[in-house]
């Protein structure tokens, strides 16, 4: 599966703690080798609450999470953040 990483996304990893950047490393290298979201083995659920076009998900990371919007065969890694923050601004 191809991962696409955003500036956002890297923007917000910088600000972790270095177990969360090498889990969610972890998870970018999981996302590569695997040929879909769902056999990938990471911890994902889809957004309720949106439209039918839209194909948001959010991986979990202990008490952080990863946003992303899946598109076939892609998908695009939007931001990382804590689970405190409620999804803020994602989607």
């Amino acid at each position: 599966m191809e991962v696409i990483i955003t500036k956002s996304y890297m923007k917000d990893l910088r600000f972790l703690p270095r177990e969360i950047i090498s889990a969610a490393d972890a998870v970018v290298c999981l996302l590569e080798a695997a040929p879909s979201l769902h056999d990938s083995g990471v911890d994902y659920k889809k957004l309720s609450g949106q439209k039918k076009t839209e194909n948001y998900y959010r991986i979990r990371i202990g008490n952080y999470r990863i946003g992303c919007q899946l598109i076939q065969p892609a998908i695009i890694l939007i931001t990382i953040f804590s689970r405190q923050d409620d999804y803020k601004g994602f989607p």
